[in-house]
């Protein structure tokens, strides 16, 4: 959000804050990367600690009730469970609420930039450089502005901005799970506003798209897919995640043509005229087993399964191909959806058999002509 325009003062623009977790998966993920026995190692101490400390929580609480009655003993073990659930869910949504809440300023003037979560540090333009958020030619989310104070660095994401071809990334990729990731984000509209200022110092090309440039839609694996692997079958589950980051389809999207494209051998699987395609929207609620006498365990996974697995969808008909299914399940803050269907959208009890990250769901929405249809729900970047 553009929060001050004055021409002959520093313009201010109010940036979010990362996603969830994001700064512990860009620890994490690397180093489970680079050393997955040591990693997972690791894993498996923290479980086990933690359990411990669970279970000597729970014999503490028994050995201080003993002497009391059998419902009293009870009643611990009951309130006890209901206390770390109440301090787990309480911790997500009052992270949830003071990180939608928490307002980064960031202000620019027509050499430098400051920040109100580094006091004191000023960002000259004179080398800044830009990069992608994201992946190159993977999951990505926009484009990132990486900026220096000495040692010290700040990435700014624009979320779903795309750069015109031929642009220069010449930052390191910064995103969720990679060593770098975004430090704060804005808007596509306001990133451009603050690229505008940056370029004037720096030089940098921050054009985007031109009109009549084709725009790559990248189709990957349905991670959820996952679910329909046996548990047992560690391998094919290994095998399957590490191909998850490898595109599977592009759908390069120009003025005149539609190309559905092998992105690994870049051959042509199909080339229609945009008014021979239709895409029908779609809900994604594949079913899950049920329990004949479900505990409180169980009614807790099966509620997190249904939420984290149903997803806004479409059908993507193209001549000559079998019908695309394709699932969205980007997120606003890290924890809750992006985008929804309204009422009365028809629902699948299945999973897609693609996803594609948020940005790319934006041009295909609006490209088959369903946006007037999309729910946006708490993304302040398309506010």
């Amino acid at each position: 959000m553009n929060a001050n325009n004055n021409s002959g003062a520093a313009r201010q623009f109010v940036a979010q804050p990362p996603f969830w977790g994001s700064k512990v998966a860009s620890f994490t993920t690397p180093a489970w990367q680079n050393n997955p026995a040591k990693a997972y190692l690791f894993t498996i101490v923290g479980v086990f600690a933690f359990t411990g400390a669970l279970w000597a929580l729970f014999f503490g609480m028994q050995s201080l009730t003993e002497d009391g009655s059998e419902w009293i003993q009870r009643a611990s073990t009951h309130g006890l469970q209901l206390s770390l659930l109440v301090l787990l869910f309480g911790g997500v949504y009052g992270w949830t609420r003071w990180s939608r809440d928490k307002k980064i300023v960031v202000s620019a003037t027509s050499d430098a930039l400051t920040v109100t979560t580094r006091p004191g540090d000023v960002y000259p333009f004179t080398d800044a450089q830009l990069g992608t958020w994201g992946v190159t030619g993977g999951h990505t989310m926009g484009t990132a502005l990486h900026l220096h104070c000495g040692s010290k660095r700040f990435v700014l994401g624009g979320r779903d901005r795309r750069v015109a071809a031929g642009t220069r990334l010449d930052a390191p990729d910064a995103g969720y799970g990679l060593p770098i990731d975004v430090d704060a984000w804005l808007s596509a509209e306001d990133f451009d506003a603050l690229l505008a200022i940056v370029s004037n110092r720096s030089g940098l090309d921050v054009r985007r798209p031109s009109a009549d440039e084709p725009t790559r839609c990248l189709l990957f694996t349905n991670s959820l897919k996952l679910q329909e692997i046996s548990s047992f079958s560690i391998r094919k589950q290994w095998q399957f995640t590490r191909s998850l980051s490898t595109a599977r389809l592009a759908i390069d999207i120009g003025v005149n043509s539609i190309r559905v494209i092998d992105p690994t051998t870049a051959a042509v699987i199909a080339s229609v005229s945009p008014r021979q395609v239709s895409a029908q929207p779609v809900v994604f609620r594949p079913m899950q087993g049920r329990h004949w006498f479900p505990t409180l365990g169980n009614a807790m996974s099966d509620a997190a399964t249904d939420y984290w697995s149903t997803s806004p969808g479409m059908r993507i008909t193209i001549p000559g191909m079998e019908p695309l299914t394709v699932g969205c399940r980007d997120t606003a803050m890290g924890l809750d959806f992006r985008f929804a269907w309204p009422g009365g959208v028809p629902t699948v009890a299945a999973r897609a058999d693609y996803e594609v990250s948020g940005t790319d769901w934006l041009t295909l929405v609006e490209t088959f002509g369903l946006a007037s249809h999309l729910q946006h729900r708490g993304d302040r970047s398309s506010r």
